[in-house]
């Protein structure tokens, strides 16, 4: 088990030699199964266990579970409690998502770089067969994917009985979620009806499923590579050209369409991308994604925005100095490092940027729909919808300023940096967005 643990961190690259990982800790059989390979592997390893009070004195039992766990270990632990039947009342999120969203939001929180989820083999093929029974393309058969971003899986090629069986070797305790012995969440049903069945088939049939998983998951990688290369290749001044993209193969243009409407932070699923596919394909047409967000395809152009029409308050940042916009205070400065500290006015709050990696004209505004930011330390691009959703209380989102350049948000009020502004040793022009303290 533990061999196979380490071999599954060498493959995918998940961690160096003593490195420091988050290790996320419900208390159930998975997770302890992870904090102890990760524990007996030598890496610098901490917890963070987020109670989502939905159980009662159940939710609080595995609190404390992992509090005791934790301490018997001299392993750090950090305790969120969030408030999903809350956040979901706000959303309008199922409460499996709401609590996914809160937790992972949690988990980013961490300063620490790499974040350890217990996923394994045996939920890579709950997953790929949810996928299946609601409609999915090639990914979504992959499973749940051995890293993604700053997240990673090393329990990803281990089975759940592989784990139990570990633990009972050990003596090891664990707590279990009544929950995941009911039958009314989807998944329940999956792991209780179906695997069985595949099971009888085929003793091995996770194996097998991983097998499937790895070979579908490098044709699909590969494929996205020339989506976004066809992207670079079609690109505009207005969004992107519908003859470059209409060219391509089916398998290659869908790819590019969800390449886009990620970057939107719009939802979709297989039926939204074949329609906006037909739509470049016949190279006309409009379809509203969400709210005031519509893909159009006119003019030999395709792309994903707002109505023209559609007004916010924005301001052109044409250089350094104090600005009003949205009612609010801001301060400019653009210079050489080693000359900002003289510049900086202390009644201001301060985010640094990169001065000569924006593109195009600077301008401040508030959010608008679709807006998405990949923040410097994330490893991954999220709405800015999501990330208000998570932090900012309903009454202040249209308050928080963003500052944007050509290519969208570059850095969000009380968020950061985006990390394509994000400054490094290389770095020769420091631009620092203000606001005035309250």
């Amino acid at each position: 088990m533990l061999d196979k643990v380490r071999r599954t961190i060498s493959e995918y690259g998940m961690l160096k030699e003593g490195e420091a990982v988050l290790c996320g800790l419900s208390g159930g059989a998975d997770s302890v199964t992870l904090l102890l390979c990760l524990r007996e592997l030598g890496y610098e390893v901490e917890a963070m266990h987020v109670n989502h009070r939905l159980r009662g004195g159940e939710s609080d039992r595995d609190e404390e579970f992992c509090r005791r766990l934790c301490e018997s270990l001299g392993v750090p632990l950090a305790v969120e409690r969030v408030d999903v039947k809350g956040y979901c009342a706000e959303t309008g999120t199922s409460c499996e998502e709401g609590a996914r969203e809160l937790r992972y939001a949690a988990f980013e929180r961490s300063p620490v770089e790499k974040i350890a989820t217990a996923h394994t083999l045996t939920d890579s093929l709950e997953t790929a067969v949810f996928n299946l029974a609601r409609g999915t393309g090639a990914r979504g058969l992959c499973g749940i994917p051995p890293v993604r971003g700053r997240f990673i899986r090393p329990l990803i090629n281990c089975t759940r009985q592989e784990i139990e069986e570990y633990l009972s070797r050990r003596g090891q305790g664990f707590v279990t979620d009544s929950t995941n012995l009911e039958d009314e969440f989807s998944r329940n049903r999956i792991r209780h009806g179906i695997l069985p069945v595949l099971r009888g088939l085929n003793p091995g049939a996770e194996a097998a499923f991983g097998r499937l998983s790895r070979s579908l998951r490098a044709d699909d990688e590969y494929l996205f590579c020339l989506a976004a290369r066809l992207l670079g290749e079609a690109k505009c001044r207005e969004g992107y050209g519908a003859d470059k993209l209409a060219e391509a193969e089916e398998p290659v243009l869908s790819r590019a369409v969800i390449l886009l409407l990620k970057e939107s932070g719009t939802a979709y699923d297989s039926g939204r991308v074949a329609e906006l596919c037909g739509m470049i394909r016949r190279r006309g047409g409009k379809v509203c994604l969400s709210g005031n967000v519509y893909a159009l395809c006119s003019g030999g152009v395709f792309r994903i925005a707002e109505p023209a029409e559609a007004s916010y308050e924005a301001l052109t940042v044409e250089g350094e100095g104090e600005y009003e916009v949205c009612g609010r205070r801001i301060s400019i400065v653009i210079a050489k490092k080693d000359q900002i500290s003289c510049k900086i006015n202390k009644m201001f709050t301060y985010t640094a940027a990169d001065y000569d990696k924006i593109k195009g004209v600077i301008s401040i505004r508030t959010r608008r729909g679709g807006d998405s930011i990949r923040l410097e330390g994330r490893g991954c691009t999220k709405s800015v919808k999501k990330l208000f959703a998570e932090r900012i209380p309903s009454e202040r989102r249209e308050r928080v300023l963003l500052v944007c350049d050509g290519e969208g948000p570059g850095m969000i009020e009380g968020f950061g940096t985006a990390e394509r502004w994000a400054a490094d040793e290389g770095t020769e022009r420091l631009l620092l967005f203000g606001v005035k303290n309250d």
